[in-house]
C-alpha cells in the first residue's frame, strides 16, 4: 500500500498541486499504468468528490 497524503490535511488548492506534480512525474518517468499511478488515480477520484462536494457548497 502507498502512503498517499490524507486529503483531510490538505486544502484544495494543496490537493490539486501535489496530485498535478504526481501525474507530472509519473508520466515523465512512463509509469502512469503502475500499482503507484492506479493508486494515485484512486486517490485523485477521492480528490473530485470533495472538489464537488465543496463546489456545490460554495455555488
Amino acid at each position: 500500500m502507498f502512503q498517499l497524503p490524507n486529503l483531510a490535511e490538505m486544502t484544495d488548492v494543496e490537493a490539486i498541486h501535489w496530485y498535478t506534480s504526481e501525474v507530472v512525474r509519473l508520466s515523465k518517468e512512463r509509469k502512469l499504468n503502475s500499482e503507484y499511478g492506479r493508486a494515485l488515480l484512486e486517490w485523485k477520484k477521492q480528490m473530485n468528490e470533495r472538489l464537488e462536494k465543496s463546489r456545490k457548497e460554495w455555488w
